[in-house]
């Protein structure tokens, strides 16, 4: 594709196709069959059932684009190769796949299009809603058509701290620490913690086993939405060489003004920046 495709129409192509994702998982909710991938973690058959039906649209709607996915592609060859592409869809079919395997409707459908290995724009499909939030590189984040600003406002007994699991890592002690002073969150799926950050519902969010599908939308509504996105040592994290990605965590930390580099400087005092 021409490097005239704007940013805003692919916004508006991959709200499409992030409803089209919820629309997908939302039949078979309730009633899908679950297996376990090599790493022993939960895959369902909505979770392929929901990934085929947004590529198929991709391959119809931009067959010279590149992908990368979570699950696996049934039919790789409908799609340019990621080294061949200087654009490539991001999809995440069903963030929170434990939580959907159990009957727990706290779920996302998360789509995100990189040009040159950096987000231009982005949609999360929040299946406890419905609602759509999305965002272009340059042009703002929305939820639904309303724009989304994050509020810059003083840390008080309200803020609130979106954490995902430690489960198989040691829990930093300053995020210990944390527990000691903000309120703690964790809906199950990354994709809707940072949509709920840049909707300014909640001051930040950390994460350290995140991979590419987890954060390519949501870092940039983070970003359009007016708050600062960094690894854990605050380096950035785009734009990357998405065509050697071999599945590699991506540590994220992301929030307002005042709550980024109050979190971070904590992560640096514990040494985590080595």
């Amino acid at each position: 594709m021409s490097n005239d495709f704007k940013p805003a129409d692919l916004r508006i192509a991959a709200c499409k196709l992030a409803e089209l994702g919820g629309e997908t998982a939302r039949r078979y909710f309730g009633r899908a069959s679950v297996s376990r991938k090599a790493d022993d973690t939960p895959v369902t058959e909505a979770d392929h059932a929901t990934q085929g039906a947004i590529l198929d649209a991709l391959a119809g709607q931009f067959p010279s684009h590149a992908i990368l996915v979570e699950e696996e592609v049934a039919d790789p060859d409908q799609h340019t190769k990621l080294k061949a592409a200087d654009y490539c869809w991001v999809v995440d079919p069903i963030d929170g796949t434990r939580s959907y395997a159990r009957g727990i409707g706290v779920y996302s459908t998360s789509v995100a299009v990189l040009h040159n290995g950096e987000p231009i724009a982005g949609a999360i499909h929040d299946a406890t809603t419905g609602k759509i939030y999305s965002a272009a590189k340059g042009s703002g984040a929305f939820v639904d058509d309303r724009p989304m600003v994050i509020e810059d406002r003083p840390i008080n007994t309200d803020t609130t701290v979106m954490i995902s699991s430690f489960r198989r890592r040691t829990v930093p002690d300053a995020v210990r620490r944390w527990m000691d002073r903000y309120l703690f969150r964790n809906q199950g799926s990354l994709c809707l913690h940072l949509a709920w950050v840049a909707a300014d519902l909640a001051d930040a969010a950390y994460a350290i086993e995140c991979k590419l599908w987890d954060v390519s939308a949501g870092t940039l509504l983070v970003q359009e939405a007016g708050g600062i996105v960094t690894d854990h040592t605050g380096k950035p994290i785009w734009p990357r060489d998405i065509s050697n990605y071999r599945d590699e965590d991506i540590p994220i930390l992301v929030g307002s003004q005042t709550m980024h580099p109050k979190l971070l400087s904590t992560l640096v005092d514990d040494g985590l920046h080595t």
